[in-house]
């Protein structure tokens, strides 16, 4: 990959995207979701069974992008992200126009559409003699159990609920790992139960665990006034978190940061992910930094430290 030798760093004269009006925040989603290489590859060698089916039109303008995204071409990308942001808009018409948007919220709705299309190209590959793998599903997809234990007579009963994500609450100087426990610890809740009893102990726990977890931090929430305020306070980036589960833990290595800079009226989001060409074995520790159409070189040890006040969203991929 040709490099630019910039004062600033090493700039990188591929992989950059224009901003097509405060597209920011799909910009970066659209970066850390390329970078997971085998997520991409599913999608890519399934496209003879959804090519051809209208409903899969995000489908097609993102395999677009990824066919875009080493060239140099600005005027294509321009193109293709203008294509595929209409396309997520025909699904999504609150993103119709150019007002800033939730890179959370605009993630949860993509992989959420990807999904949807799941029933319909599973139906269309069996007429063809085939089979059909949804790449959310075998990729992002797992499920929490919810068990609540009555404290009177011990009765329990569970729920299970299947995410893409899993939004966690900030912890004062804490650790994505404190985050993650204090999620998944018990927590007294009122429910009436048939013997009478009216609290119970709720514990949710990972009954199935993804290849790629996301991982949201709540820094957005509302004041006693209920005014929008957004929380800056640090959080620990661990490079490495070991994820328990009911059917035995997982351990998950940091690939992509989303962050965001400002306040609840304006910002602007930017990613920084591991370098695609970086082994998975590799020591040498290259990340690169997209911030739209400036792309530049760093490692996973200064991302993690420079975006702990602005961390949004975390990709942590699992080893196998």
């Amino acid at each position: 990959m040709e490099l630019l030798d910039q004062e600033s760093g090493w700039e990188h004269v591929f992989n950059r995207f224009p901003n097509i009006g405060n597209t920011c925040y799909m910009n970066s989603c659209l970066q850390s979701l390329l970078n997971i290489e085998e997520f991409i590859s599913d999608i890519s060698r399934q496209e003879v069974l959804w090519s051809a089916v209208p409903e899969a039109q995000l489908l097609r303008r993102l395999t677009d992008i990824r066919d875009c995204h080493e060239s140099t071409d600005y005027g294509l990308k321009d193109h293709y992200l203008r294509s595929f942001k209409k396309a997520f808009s025909n699904q999504a018409p609150e993103y119709t126009g150019s007002a800033q948007k939730d890179a959370h919220e605009f993630l949860t709705l993509f992989l959420n559409e990807v999904k949807r299309l799941s029933p319909h190209l599973k139906m269309n590959a069996a007429l063809q003699g085939q089979s059909y793998t949804c790449p959310v599903e075998d990729h992002h997809v797992f499920k929490m159990e919810n068990m609540r234990t009555c404290k009177g007579c011990g009765h329990q009963s569970s729920q299970q609920e299947e995410f893409t994500s899993l939004s966690l609450d900030l912890v004062p100087e804490g650790s994505v790992e404190d985050m993650l426990e204090t999620y998944l610890k018990k927590q007294e809740i009122e429910f009436r139960c048939d013997c009478g009893g009216t609290t119970s102990e709720l514990k949710s726990s990972f009954d199935t665990l993804p290849r790629v977890l996301i991982l949201h931090l709540k820094r957005f929430g509302f004041t006693q006034t209920y005014e929008i305020q957004k929380v800056d306070d640090p959080v620990r980036l661990q490079r490495d978190l070991v994820v328990p589960s009911n059917q035995g833990g997982g351990c998950y290595s940091l690939v992509s940061i989303i962050s965001h800079y400002g306040g609840t009226e304006s910002g602007h989001y930017i990613c920084n992910s591991v370098h695609p060409e970086e082994s998975p074995y590799s020591t040498s520790d290259n990340w690169l930094t997209y911030n739209d159409a400036q792309v530049l070189h760093t490692t996973g040890s200064a991302a993690c430290e420079e975006q702990q006040n602005s961390a949004y969203i975390l990709f942590y991929k699992r080893n196998f």
